[in-house]
């Protein structure tokens, strides 16, 4: 009983970051030279705070970036339409850029199970963010495939990733808006460097590393330029977080 007591409490232990809610606004007031981010999503933005790497690399790299966010664990886009918390970030407004990221593979069966609500919750998100930030460019988060949690009915990882992407892009395009290509470098840098685990003891959500190499991939997406200098490793062992910048670069600035 006791044995059984201990891996039930372990086991509630362990869930709780994957459920976790983070809110968070940014200042009223809006200094000179400061990108203002939005970060709508759930536990593959907040597993080692992905948010927070992307503002330390930033300011390493002599960027100010604020960031506004709702994310919560497994939330789907509709969720996130129907959560107060969710749509006081959204309603701050003010954002120069916005990072969008659904459940983890819901891209993938609008692509492969045509599920309509998928894109129409996704088409209604964005309207929301540019009513109240019209000057701001949309990023929909191609995220990545996984073996963990039975690959969420795709059979393999390979597959999964293969619908996330079709789904990804159909969306964006028929939303007008621009993807962020983090699954297509998990990939890139999984050919290159196996050794370098992206995913976490799950099969699932990121690793550190896989969180950096997100937040860099977004960093890239904002600047449009290389990295220079000493970029913040965000506690990744340097040599590693050099060989995932320079997947970023490749990826995104076709380096």
């Amino acid at each position: 009983m006791k044995k059984f007591l201990f891996s039930s409490i372990a086991c509630i232990l362990c869930s709780i970051p994957v459920f976790a809610q983070n809110f968070q606004l940014p200042p009223q007031e809006k200094a000179p030279g400061e990108i203002r981010i939005l970060c709508i999503g759930n536990s593959f933005t907040y597993v080692h705070d992905t948010d927070v790497m992307l503002s330390k690399i930033a300011s390493s790299q002599g960027f100010d970036f604020k960031i506004g966010k709702f994310l919560a664990g497994g939330y789907t886009f509709g969720m996130h339409l129907s959560n107060e918390d969710s749509r006081k970030a959204v309603d701050f407004g003010g954002y120069d850029i916005a990072f969008l990221q659904d459940q983890s593979s819901n891209p993938a069966r609008y692509a492969r199970d045509k599920d309509k609500q998928v894109y129409k919750d996704f088409k209604t998100l964005k309207k929301n963010v540019k009513s109240h930030s019209p000057g701001c460019k949309v990023f929909l988060e191609r995220t990545w495939g996984y073996g963990g949690f039975e690959s969420q009915g795709f059979g393999t990882k390979e597959n999964l990733s293969y619908y996330l992407g079709k789904g990804t892009r159909k969306m964006a395009r028929k939303a007008c808006t621009k993807v962020s290509p983090i699954g297509v470098a998990f990939t890139r840098a999984e050919s290159l460097r196996p050794d370098v685990k992206l995913l976490g003891d799950d099969d699932h959500h990121q690793s550190l590393e896989g969180a950096y190499l997100k937040a860099c991939v977004n960093f890239l997406l904002i600047t449009g330029k290389p990295f220079q200098g000493d970029p913040d490793c965000c506690g990744v062992e340097p040599s590693v977080a050099s060989f995932l910048r320079s997947v970023a670069e490749s990826v995104v600035l076709k380096k």
